[in-house]
């Protein structure tokens, strides 16, 4: 790979990594959502690893050759400025199990903050411990720092992602809207897509030039993907948190007096949202006259005739 073609790809990375900042910044903005909070600095996190830890070493190499440095001396400095980008990979992996979590409406404990920051931070001076023994490695030392921060990002990005994205699959179930349960899941596919790619590529490296460039596109590039289909969903779906805490105090009171059951109580909230039977079947994993069941129970309970008549009593207990 020609020297002009590298730096037409570092610099598109770049630039498409500033575009992602800037996109998931006004994103965080507009919609006052605490997990687009987390998923800003995830973001963040990482691309300021990618820009110092795996661009800036590479610039650095390339310099150096030129210099005429020789190869040990430049892979002792590559491998020491890389080491310095580990912490923010740490807090960017921190990040995404906590958007994740977040998403899900649920929090992390602060046993699991100590124990994932303890294990990582031991692990981060083990590495800095090889780093100033190096010499007690032998020969091929550099190689095996080398091998052995690739086995470290494969392993811990793998975990990491894993546990995220399972626990996102599995607890989109607790969602009543099928849309949001359906969203929810993509939003986590293009992460699976997006740690298969980089795990794979930074593990092929070794082959060529090429896929080392590749781990650097994904790494900055990908994310325009997901940042594009939130900004599409939140647009058609996001709900005011206030408006959202109004309906759920509303809907309490209204469950409270006319004795409604839990599931009839979700049944009356997707009908509040505009479902219709086909849908609410669809979101509760129920038949459709199942559905009209409920719906003529709950008819029943509250003496009204409608959907439009039972969405008007529901709102006076606002």
């Amino acid at each position: 790979m020609n020297e002009s073609l590298q730096i037409i790809l570092l610099t598109g990375s770049l630039i498409t990594g500033i575009l992602v900042i800037m996109f998931s910044s006004q994103l965080t903005r507009k919609y006052k959502l605490p997990w687009l909070s987390s998923y800003f600095y995830y973001l963040i996190f990482l691309f300021v690893f990618g820009i110092y830890g795996i661009i800036g070493s590479q610039l650095i190499s390339v310099f150096l050759l030129k210099q005429g440095l020789e190869p040990q001396a430049i892979a002792s400095i590559v491998s020491f400025i890389t080491y310095l980008g580990i912490p923010f990979l740490i807090l960017s992996w921190y990040m995404f199990i906590r958007l994740s979590r977040e998403m899900i409406n649920k929090k992390i404990s602060s046993i699991f903050n100590l124990v994932f920051f303890l294990i990582l931070g031991l692990g981060f001076l083990g590495i800095g411990l090889l780093l100033i023994k190096r010499d007690l490695l032998g020969e091929n030392r550099f190689e095996l720092i080398r091998s052995i921060m690739l086995i470290g990002f494969s392993a811990v990005s793998l975990v990491v992602y894993a546990y995220s994205l399972t626990q996102l699959f599995l607890e989109s179930r607790r969602f009543l809207d099928n849309k949001d349960r359906r969203n929810m899941r993509l939003f986590g596919l293009l992460y699976v897509l997006y740690a298969v790619g980089t795990i794979s590529l930074i593990n092929l490296s070794y082959l060529g030039p090429v896929y080392g460039f590749g781990f650097i596109i994904i790494l900055f590039a990908i994310h325009l993907l997901p940042i594009f289909f939130l900004s599409l969903y939140l647009d058609m779906n996001f709900i005011e948190p206030s408006a959202r805490n109004d309906f759920d105090k509303s809907l309490e009171e209204f469950v409270n007096k006319y004795q409604i059951s839990k599931r009839e109580s979700e049944v009356v909230q997707l009908i509040c949202k505009g479902k219709n039977n086909q849908d609410i079947s669809d979101s509760l994993f129920i038949s459709l006259q199942t559905v009209k069941d409920h719906i003529h129970r709950i008819y029943l309970k509250t003496g009204v005739k409608n959907r439009v008549q039972l969405t008007n009593l529901i709102r006076t207990f606002s």
